[in-house]
Parts: C-alpha cells; structure tokens; sequence
C-alpha cells in the first residue's frame, strides 16, 4: 500500500494512456513556449526599428519640398508683341498638403511700362481650375498628380503674354517601414522556421538529447528524396517542363530586370512624351515621357510580388477556414459554409471593385490584400472536401484514442496530408491574382507607388496606344501577361497531377 500511495518519482516514466497523453501535451506546452519567444523576439524587434525609424524621420524634416525633378529643356515664354515677357518661374517637385509658392516676380514688362496684373490659372488632370491674382500666389496640393500653372501677365501698356510651369505632386516620402515592409515582412518569414528549429534545438540540448533526433534526421531524408522525385516528375511531364521553362525565364526578369533598366521609371520627362521607337527609347516613351521598355522591366517585378503573395494570403485563410469546418463539423460547420456560400455567390470582379472603391488609393500592399482577401472562398471549399475524408481515416482515429488533441491532430495529420493540394492550388491562384491585377488596373483601380503590366495597359488604352503609332505599348505587356499567367497555370496543373493521386494517368 505504500508503495501504491508514493507519489511517482520525476526520474520515473509512466506508462500506459495516462504518459502518452502527459507527453504529448509536455512537448506542446515545450513548442508553445518556444512560440512564444520567437513572437516576442519579433515584436521587440520591429518595435525597436519603429521607433528608430521615427527618430530618423523626426530629424530629417519630412514636407520640405525636395529638389527639381521635371525641368523643361527650353524656357517656355511666348508674348504677344515681343515687348513684355511673362516667367512663371521653373518647374517644382512638390509634397501632398505641402504649401507651394508661385513667383511670376521674374516677368519683364514692356519698354517704359510696370506690371498691373499678374493672374494664375492653376489646373489638374481630371479637375477644375481655379484662378489665383499677384505677384506670389501660394497654394496647397491635395492630390498627388501634375499641376499645370499658367501666368498670365498685363502691364500698363496694355501688353500681354503667358509663360506655365509644372508643378509635380507626390505623396510625403516614405518611411522606413513603409518602404522596406515588403523585404521585412519576406525576412521575417523567411527567418520565422529557422529560428524557429534553433529554439528547438537549444531546448534540446539542455534537456541532454541529441541536437538532431533521429527521427527528424529520417524525416528530412524522406522529405528531400520526395522533393527530388516531384522535380524529377515535373520535368518529365511536358506541360510542367514548358511551364518551368517559362517561369523561370520571367522570375529572372523580376530579379535582374529593374537593375538593367535602362532610365529611371519615376522621373518624368515632358518634352519627350509620346515618342515613337527608337535607339535611345526601344518601345518609346508614355504619357509623361518616361521609358516604357524601363516600365516593362520593372512591372515584372512587382506582377510577380503581387500574384505571389495574394495568392498566398488567399490560400493562407482558404486553408483555415477549410480546416476548421471540415474538422468541427456540425453546426459551426454548416455557419461557416454558409458565410461561405455568400461569398462565393457574390461575383470576384464585383466584390474587387467595391472593395477597391471603399479604399480610396490605392498602393501596392492594398492592392495584395484586395485580391488576396476576395480570392479565399474557392480554396475554403476545397480544403474542407479533402478534411471530410481524411478525419474518417484510420490514422486520425487512432490519435484520437492515445489522446491526442485536436490541435495536434490537425498539425500532424489532417493539414499534412491536404498540404500536397493547397500547394498546388495555390501555383493555380498565382495566375488568377495576376490576371485581377491586370483587370482592376485597367478598371482605373490601380496601384498609385508601383509599376505593373497591368498599369501599364490601363495607360496604354487611355492614350489610344494603337492610334499614335506605340502599339507596343500595349501589345507586349498583354503578351507577357498571357505567358506569365500561362507559365503559373501550367505548373499549377502538371503539380496537381502529380500530388493528387486521383490525377495521376495510369
């Protein structure tokens, strides 16, 4: 009876239902604690670059305007009778809600005569002008664009002329975190496992077991041999062999590209608007003069960021969802499905648009997560098919019985075994999130701080690229949009073949 009422010792291992369910739910407290660090870590750290990323905008005197960017290459002032001589003074690069001064102090009267009226016409594309009166008008951007000042000047010898200047509006410049949010946040996840599994390790060699677990060793054998036999697999099959061709091709394009550039894509260049093809500009020059074979090098890049990661955010809550409904079952199931079946009865164009629209401007993160937040529904419903049959399974219920928890049984069993699925829808969501990009820029509902192929035929068509001679303008950015699209597709589906046994051909 003694021996039966001695509480166990810590050296002693239990056994039986009892210790499995006590281990398990030790190395998940283990994990959990683990977690938990690495979150706090992250935390800490983007607290500390927020903060010195705030003291370094403090300092360095963000609204002042910033140098000349648009300087017209010839003074542009014309008078009536060759006696007074209008100067609205040069171009300036402006901030938004910044307060900008015109000077028409440098205009000339005619012979003998003094200036008695100076009067501006201030006017943006797409808006109304307004009129302002002196010598020195001030005014405030609103809007980000180009403003076109027209000074108009009479003296007392009823003599006349005009001069303009521009006026180029960008939003405030960025800071720290709003620039570099894309690199952080791949960092991040990329650092995330790694950190991740050096925790772990740590944690293990303080307990006194191996730094490798045997079984991890073996897991990582079968997992790199299973990756080789995809691979191997993949370029066998034509279709995935053309597309791997392809993608290829264009990942290198985003990643050298932008540096081949041959101009820079944000200076603006009035006097050579609309230039057709030539040595100096190979596809010629947009509406504002800047190069479109530079655009075109560009957009590859930031088509890709925005294919890539909408679809990941699509397929990142599609599988939550899915795993959810699929694995609870009953009542939650049958709410969650039909919030669903809204969604998907509501048409992804439509939905994009409103979305976009009660967004106002929009940027390169906004437009990711438009797509990326309206593009979950079709994966949710997938996932939640492959999680019906896989809980029933033999494996599953035998987890159950050790007590295993739900959480674990999920990330053990039931997502590894529908991950070969989501992988392969998500290639397939790539190119639909390429293609809504091109949709919504062409819409007018485009990202205002990046370029895209699909802004770039927005532009295109609004300057009636065919009908002024630039029909490469148009034409090779739908092209590479179609190959792009055509590359993710083919990938997508020779995957699906292969991880999806039901597809394979016999």
């Amino acid at each position: 009876m003694e021996s039966l009422s001695r509480p166990a010792s810590c050296c002693e291992r239990p056994s039986g239902r009892a210790a499995t369910k006590r281990l398990v739910r030790t190395r998940c407290d283990l994990e959990m604690r683990a977690l938990s660090v690495l979150v706090a870590i992250v935390i800490v750290s983007s607290g500390a670059l927020a903060l010195a990323s705030l003291v370094s905008d403090s300092s360095s005197g963000v609204g002042v305007p910033s140098a000349l960017q648009s300087r017209l290459a010839v003074a542009f002032a014309v008078s009536q009778t060759n006696e007074s001589v209008a100067n609205a003074g040069p171009d300036q690069n402006i901030t938004v809600g910044s307060l900008a001064t015109l000077n028409g102090s440098a205009s000339v009267p005619s012979q003998g005569a003094t200036i008695v009226n100076y009067t501006w016409k201030l006017s943006q594309t797409g808006s109304l002008g307004v009129t302002l009166y002196g010598e020195h008008v001030t005014f405030v951007a609103r809007k980000a664009g180009l403003y076109v000042a027209n000074l108009t000047i009479l003296d007392s010898n009823n003599h006349t002329s005009w001069d303009i200047t521009l006026l180029v509006a960008r939003e405030r410049p960025e800071t720290f975190l709003q620039h570099y949010w894309l690199v952080m946040l791949i960092g991040g996840l990329v650092a995330a496992y790694p950190a991740f599994e050096v925790l772990k390790a740590v944690r293990r060699v303080s307990e006194g077991l191996p730094l490798i677990a045997p079984t991890t060793r073996e897991k990582f054998k079968l997992s790199v041999k299973k990756l080789r036999e995809i691979n191997r697999k993949l370029l066998s099959n034509r279709m995935g062999l053309v597309g791997s061709i392809l993608l290829t091709a264009f990942l290198l394009m985003a990643i050298f590209g932008p540096l081949l550039a041959p101009y820079d894509v944000t200076k603006f260049n009035l006097i050579h608007k609309f230039e057709k093809p030539s040595n100096a500009h190979w596809m010629g020059t947009d509406q504002d003069g800047v190069d479109i074979f530079s655009q075109l090098l560009e957009g590859a890049r930031t088509s890709i960021i925005i294919g890539i990661f909408s679809a990941l955010i699509a397929s990142l809550l599609g599988t939550v969802v899915g795993l959810y409904a699929g694995y609870v079952g009953g009542w939650k199931d049958e709410v969650v499905m039909r919030l669903n079946d809204v969604v998907l009865s509501i048409p992804w164009l439509v939905l994009m648009i409103v979305v976009a629209a009660l967004l106002g401007t929009i940027d390169l993160l906004g437009i990711i997560l438009i797509i990326g937040f309206t593009g979950w529904s079709m994966t949710a419903r997938m996932v939640r098919a492959q999680v019906l049959s896989i809980r029933e399974k033999e494996f599953v219920e035998r987890a159950r019985a050790i007590g295993a928890s739900d959480m674990t049984i999920v990330r053990r069993h039931v997502f590894p075994n529908t991950f070969p699925l989501v992988f392969a829808n998500t290639i397939l969501t790539v190119a639909i999130a390429i293609l809504s990009e091109a949709t919504l820029s062409y819409l007018r509902l485009r990202p205002a701080d990046a370029v895209t192929w699909g802004k770039m035929l927005s532009y295109a068509s609004e300057s009636s690229a065919f009908q002024i001679g630039l029909w490469s303008w148009i034409v090779i950015p739908g092209l590479l949009i179609v190959l792009l699209v055509l590359a993710f597709t083919m990938v997508g589906y020779a995957l699906d073949e292969i991880l999806n046994p039901k597809l394979r051909k016999r």
